[in-house]
């Protein structure tokens, strides 16, 4: 998930969200989506199920390296575990940490598009009220930044700055 500051504002009737524009005239709806990261104790039990199949595979493979006379097929098994139990465990920590996502989304007469993602509710509920505020008001004008979160891959196929699908960004 990467953070960036992008400024949102209203000037001259057009919404700017970094550099994306919506005429205010076309915005039928803004709403504020929630995304909840999964329930801990789903991904408590997926650690343990995890933990439990890399016991049986590291059972199976001791059993099979058990006949030979070198230590260091000995030792593999032991060191598959522990590496495989610091993974399983680093992936449980990281998920059971992860807050909620609050998205402002901007509904125009052609398609619904996710323009800001943020931890913070408040932040995201105020943007909202203030681009009602301006679509009621022509002569509003406000700049405002936020903290954007990017999740997932980021795809870029048009125009001169084409750089295709990155993953992870």
């Amino acid at each position: 998930m990467a953070r960036n500051v992008i400024d949102v504002s209203v000037s001259r009737r057009v919404l700017w969200i970094g550099g994306d524009a919506y005429p205010l005239q076309h915005i039928a709806r803004a709403r504020q989506l929630v995304w909840w990261p999964p329930k801990r104790s789903r991904t408590i039990i997926r650690f343990v199920r995890q933990a439990v199949g890399l016991l049986f595979a590291v059972s199976f493979l001791s059993a099979v390296t058990r006949n030979g006379a070198d230590a260091t097929q000995a030792a593999l098994p032991s060191v598959l575990l522990l590496a495989g139990l610091a993974f399983f465990g680093y992936r449980l920590v990281v998920k059971l940490r992860q807050k909620p996502v609050y998205k402002l989304v901007i509904e125009t007469s052609n398609a619904a598009t996710t323009a800001v993602t943020s931890h913070n509710s408040r932040q995201i509920s105020d943007l909202i009220q203030m681009i009602m505020e301006a679509i009621d008001n022509p002569q509003a004008e406000f700049a405002f930044q936020v903290e954007n979160l990017h999740i997932g891959d980021k795809i870029t196929q048009y125009g001169d700055h084409n750089t295709g699908k990155r993953v992870g960004l």
